[in-house]
């Protein structure tokens, strides 16, 4: 007779979600089990074993990602983008020296280039990022607040450079202000491509 879940889907991914911001992929299966809930036999049967759960978890983060962290084009302006991008490093947003920070990448820099599902996710983080800032710049420039010359295709790509330049920044520092700078730079730059 198979052995029962002790945890339901959503509330499993949801635990997993902090173990896996934590500890990265390195998070053992015991732990897992013990964050969780889930039996080892659930992980193998239901999701296909640790990786078939962290894909699963990782899923739910880019919806998360999507739906409550990213900016909202239809209310976000340039003015609006550049506090979001300074919101970044605000204290009790950015993670901990000792945690991990974004859990997409993180995931790039546990997997590298070699796994093509976590692959896949990744390329759907970054193009859902880019999306966003091109409709926000696409508007900007219909309403006529986008400075002359600024292609918002270019514009968008240079933002997705720049957000993930930011997390290796917050990962690797050694204290917030590096951050916050790198942040405020950031911050500049967009305001510098509204038209007054």
């Amino acid at each position: 007779m198979a052995r029962k879940r002790k945890a339901d889907h959503a509330s499993a991914v949801t635990a997993a979600l902090d173990l896996f911001w934590g500890q990265g992929y390195g998070a053992s299966t015991r732990e897992i089990e013990e964050k969780t809930g889930l039996t080892r036999f659930t992980l193998q049967t239901a999701y296909g074993g640790k990786e078939g759960f962290f894909l699963d978890t990782l899923d739910a983060y880019l919806d998360r990602a999507e739906d409550h962290h990213f900016p909202n084009p239809d209310v976000t302006d340039l003015a609006a983008l550049a506090d979001w991008f300074e919101s970044l490093t605000e204290p009790g947003r950015i993670p901990l020296v000792d945690q991990k920070g974004c859990l997409a990448f993180n995931s790039i820099a546990d997997f590298g280039r070699e796994n093509i599902e976590v692959n896949k996710r990744i390329q759907r983080y970054l193009e859902m990022f880019e999306e966003r800032m091109l409709v926000i710049l696409e508007k900007a420039r219909a309403g006529g607040t986008l400075i002359d010359g600024l292609t918002p295709t270019d514009a968008a790509r240079i933002l997705v450079d720049l957000l993930l330049g930011l997390h290796v920044t917050i990962k690797a520092r050694a204290e917030d202000v590096v951050a916050k700078k790198h942040a405020g730079s950031i911050a500049a730059l967009v305001r510098s491509w509204q038209l007054h």
